[in-house]
């Protein structure tokens, strides 16, 4: 998803949705329209997609339920709200979905690679 040019503003459309009352952050390139639903009305970065393999149930032993699965992670904050966050959901279902904060999601990414230096290089 790209951010295109806002359209031209009209005498009964204005340019910017009147709900948007601050300016875009620089990862952002959703698109914000004057009908969007109040839930709706948040910053969005462009998704990046991962291919991975995923436990689809949770079933012991785990690799009895490994599947390939797209994934995608990306940015949000909803306006007028100064909490950013990171969602990683599989790329055609909402559904399993993990959303933390930016702050929790470098840390995260810290003991994750702690957590990798552990295994032996292949």
């Amino acid at each position: 998803m790209t951010r295109r040019d806002p359209e031209p503003a009209t005498d009964d459309q204005p340019q910017h949705p009147t709900w948007l009352t601050e300016g875009c952050p620089p990862w952002c390139t959703g698109e914000h329209g004057q009908l969007d639903h109040p839930d709706d009305r948040y910053h969005r970065s462009e998704a990046s997609i991962v291919p991975g393999v995923v436990a689809a149930r949770p079933v012991a032993p785990v690799t009895a339920s490994l599947q390939g699965l797209d994934l995608v992670a990306w940015l949000g904050r909803y306006v007028g709200e100064s909490v950013e966050w990171v969602v990683i959901e599989p790329i055609d279902r909402r559904e399993p979905r993990l959303v933390v904060t930016a702050e929790t999601a470098r840390s995260l990414v810290q003991h994750l690679t702690a957590q990798l230096t552990r295994l032996q290089p292949r």
